[in-house]
């Protein structure tokens, strides 16, 4: 699907050539490609420390790309106000997270987005979550079964020792995740029905162990006849990036037998 969004852009670059062209990211984590449209005149947005774009230098009339990655709804909105032509190359694997954590919010569900939460991918997809926590990797997931786990005996106990415990554990995991969470996230109450999503180009093997461990965990606190209630989760793994992986594991697997 990649090749796509590269061919779309690059569709575009020679479509327009001549105009003020933008694009509000890298297109794709290659240096050659991103090469190829700065040589075809095409403006890369510059950011500012704090990694904000500036869409100053945009113009009504310009034409502004949407690399594969998507872009935020402010970003859009932002464009849209500006009165810009804007050129979609956002991979569509990347439009069904969007989809699915859009059902997550629709059903009431907090977003669990296994993905790094600076990558613009994610950042992107964030933006269309009211209610998220991003975790990168098996070890954080772990975090946040260990307090649902948790939570189920101290709020069993149902003692002011207890309530007190949990507001403590409470405490501790958001000083893991307080960058890494919608602002108003709080662990006791948006970890009751949760959806997994991912960014699409995290290692398939890991979305699905930490789709298990949650599961699993859902089971425990609520019971097996209560599962579809509090857990949802749809495959949203891109499946060139899936392909590649693959053919890593096969190569590492034919090394070790030589």
């Amino acid at each position: 699907m990649l090749l796509g969004s590269i061919e779309l852009a690059l569709s575009a670059a020679e479509r327009f050539k001549g105009k003020n062209l933008h694009i509000t990211n890298e297109l794709i984590h290659n240096p050659t490609v991103n090469q190829n449209l700065k040589d075809k005149n095409v403006n890369f947005i510059a950011k500012d420390d704090d990694n904000n774009k500036d869409f100053s230098q945009i113009a009504e009339g310009d034409i502004v790309m949407l690399p594969a990655f998507g872009a935020t709804l402010d970003e859009m909105k932002e464009l849209d106000e500006k009165g810009v032509r804007v050129v979609d190359t956002t991979c569509p694997w990347v439009a069904k997270v969007w989809t699915t954590v859009h059902t997550h919010q629709v059903r009431g569900l907090t977003s669990i987005i296994h993905g790094k939460y600076a990558h613009e991918e994610t950042i992107a997809t964030k933006s269309m979550c009211e209610t998220y926590i991003c975790v990168k990797n098996e070890k954080e997931a772990q975090l946040v079964v260990d307090f649902m786990l948790l939570q189920k005996d101290l709020e069993a106990e149902g003692t002011p020792e207890a309530e007190a415990q949990l507001d403590k554990a409470a405490a501790e995991l958001m000083k893991t995740f307080h960058i890494a969470a919608s602002s108003h996230f709080d662990p006791k109450t948006h970890l009751k029905r949760v959806g997994l999503a991912n960014q699409t180009t995290m290692y398939k093997k890991e979305t699905r162990a930490i789709g298990q461990m949650l599961q699993k965990t859902m089971m425990k606190v609520h019971g097996p006849d209560k599962i579809n209630d509090h857990y949802f989760e749809f495959d949203t793994i891109c499946s060139a990036t899936q392909v590649r992986q693959d053919a890593v594991d096969a190569l590492c697997d034919t090394h070790d037998k030589v």
